[in-house]
């Protein structure tokens, strides 16, 4: 997150990237198996691919490491419309 919108990098060739414009929902879920407790968020806003001049603003503000190997140097940027989430509990 930053400044209040979710950026994530990858690459331009990726199936993200495509449809890296207008509006998108973005989840991200975690379960421990240890504990049979987890968490889910889901994100609906509007996505756009940064481009210079913003690109090197963002880039000098934070560092986002890709998880997935190779070149990922496109950034996209999420601007909320929605967060929701739930946390799932054993008990």
């Amino acid at each position: 997150m930053h400044h209040g919108s979710l950026v994530f990098r990858t690459a331009p060739s990726t199936s993200l990237a495509v449809h890296a414009a207008g509006e998108v929902s973005f989840e991200v879920d975690r379960i421990d198996d240890g504990t049979h407790e987890g968490w889910s968020v889901l994100l609906t806003g509007t996505a756009r691919v940064v481009t210079e001049p913003d690109l090197h603003v963002l880039e000098a503000a934070i560092a986002v490491d890709p998880w997935a190997g190779g070149a990922r140097d496109l950034y996209v940027v999420v601007e909320p419309d929605e967060i929701t989430g739930r946390r799932i509990r054993a008990w």
